[in-house]
């Protein structure tokens, strides 16, 4: 059997070693979170509350450890890890146990059609089945928890395959829910690289959540989409960040500084194309590398570090790419753009990049590393213009003196959120819905329509009055045109007058006829 090691990304050595799961397995696996969600799902949402809130209690017992694990494995610092991943999973776990019982709730439809007056309809919210969440390694523990809390709240199962540098974090995850009296079959962890998820996808679950590259989400969605499996798809953005001259560019350079550095560049929601009116141009450029040159980067377990190491030497090769072909076509490398070996080989210095080509990669992909490109505009419409200039439309900032300003040029930007004064950070409130737009996916996690992302809507409707014929109902030989019309009339005519006059005969034939 094979293994995938656990590896420290900022010492390059191994501190575990995890047995990959069959692929046979994970038919099985599926199977089996079937059978036991359907005893789930038919248990009160108060019971189902009550594990979730001592998995609540155990996260928050063992917070010390889920940061440390998080910080050795993905690489972030340990204060981050607690602030990014620990603290927002606990937060977003408390939303749902607080707001389910009223997101789940049947909800009562009233029907505006007078044809099917005295008709009562429930909107009611039934568990999809199995959830499948295929995760990435940059918030290990943040990103899948955001998915199955509200899953397994809802009745549902869920099937996770964590990103194969950051297993242990996943089976800390799952180990807690078990402790927490959940059913093991209700919340299993598949170990594996990519076959292992194509498995999964193949195994047939109710729903797939996949976040990750644009590239990997069109073969999920493709996957999915032979066995029509609905998909919620998180692929990644570029994200603007305008700088307006009304701003205060000293809290507009901290705010974007750590929007793009934070966990080392490698985050989809993140300031990664800064566009600054050209006024205050030369001004802000000059406070943000004064302020970028005192970040402290190293390894994520020693105090004082503000970022840690890529997560391995194939990411770092990806970014070094990236910069090289951008500055091929005439960019300036401002600060940084090198590695520091005296760290380790996937430590990268906090790099700034200016007159860049908008072909660069820097500009037209996403970059996943620790390199901010930063372009003037003439006025607020370049800016527009500029921001809305990429295929992904996640997240976007806009910094600016005049709220008012800022919330309607938030209006006329092609991204699932817009922050005024503030970047990134509402992936963190759990009330806000998160997705985006265009190449950056489908559907939306957080919040109240993140739950209901998985649910199916059942309608039941309830006849009141059957004891009153239906017009769609055979028979229609017993009618005249005129019989036809006196209905159409009272049903849909403009006019009021032509309404109330039509009501007499419409009535006669709704009670007097008898159906086929």
């Amino acid at each position: 059997m094979s293994v995938i090691p656990a590896i420290n990304p900022a010492t390059g050595a191994t501190f575990a070693e995890t047995p990959t799961t069959a692929p046979e397995a994970v038919e099985h696996a599926v199977r089996a979170a079937r059978l036991a969600q359907r005893s789930w799902a038919r248990r009160p949402l108060d019971e189902r509350r009550r594990v979730i809130r001592r998995f609540q209690d155990l996260l928050f017992a063992r917070r010390d450890e889920a940061a440390g694990l998080v910080s050795r494995e993905n690489g972030k610092p340990a204060v981050e890890a607690m602030l990014t991943d620990v603290a927002v999973s606990l937060d977003i776990t408390r939303y749902y146990l607080r707001h389910a019982p009223r997101i789940l709730k049947p909800r009562r439809l009233s029907h505006s059609n007078v044809a099917v007056l005295g008709k009562r309809g429930r909107l009611h919210w039934d568990p999809m089945g199995v959830i499948a969440i295929i995760a990435p390694w940059n918030y290990p523990l943040l990103l899948p928890l955001g998915e199955a809390v509200p899953a397994l709240l809802a009745g549902n199962a869920v099937v996770f395959k964590p990103s194969e540098f950051t297993v242990r974090t996943g089976l800390f995850t799952r180990d807690l829910l078990h402790q927490a009296g959940l059913d093991p079959d209700l919340f299993q962890v598949l170990v594996g690289g990519g076959e292992i998820g194509r498995a999964l996808v193949a195994a047939g679950p109710d729903k797939i959540f996949f976040t990750g590259s644009a590239k990997t989400g069109r073969l999920v969605a493709k996957a999915a989409a032979e066995q029509v499996i609905p998909v919620n798809l998180e692929l990644g953005g570029s994200d603007p960040c305008i700088v307006l001259a009304d701003a205060n560019l000293e809290r507009a350079a901290s705010g974007a500084i750590w929007s793009r550095f934070t966990n080392g560049g490698q985050t989809c929601v993140a300031a990664k194309r800064l566009i600054v009116e050209r006024k205050v141009y030369d001004r802000f450029l000059e406070i943000l590398l004064g302020k970028l040159a005192s970040l402290t980067v190293g390894p994520g377990d020693q105090p004082g570090v503000d970022m840690g190491p890529m997560i391995r030497e194939s990411q770092v090769r990806e970014l070094e790419r990236q910069l090289a072909a951008t500055v091929a076509l005439g960019a300036r490398v401002r600060m940084g753009g090198r590695r520091r070996p005296d760290l380790g080989p996937t430590f990268f210095e906090p790099t700034v990049v200016t007159d860049l080509s908008l072909d660069a990669p820097l500009w037209r992909e996403e970059v996943f590393g620790p390199v901010l490109p930063v372009v003037a505009a003439d006025d607020e419409e370049e800016a527009v213009r500029l921001a809305n200039d990429s295929a992904y439309g996640l997240s976007a900032s806009i910094w600016t003196g005049d709220r008012g300003r800022g919330e309607a040029i938030a209006r006329r930007i092609e991204s699932g959120s817009v922050l005024i004064n503030d970047a990134t950070c509402h992936v963190g409130i759990a009330e806000v819905p998160h997705g985006g737009e265009k190449e950056s996916g489908l559907g939306r996690t957080h919040g109240d329509v993140g739950m209901l992302e998985t649910c199916r809507p059942r309608y039941v409707g309830t006849d009141l009055l059957d004891w009153i014929r239906k017009p769609w109902w055979f028979g229609y030989h017993e009618e005249s045109a005129g019989d036809r019309d006196a209905i159409m009339r009272f049903l849909y005519s403009p006019s009021p007058l032509a309404r109330l006059r039509a009501i007499p005969r419409a009535l006669r034939l709704l009670v007097n006829r008898r159906p086929v």
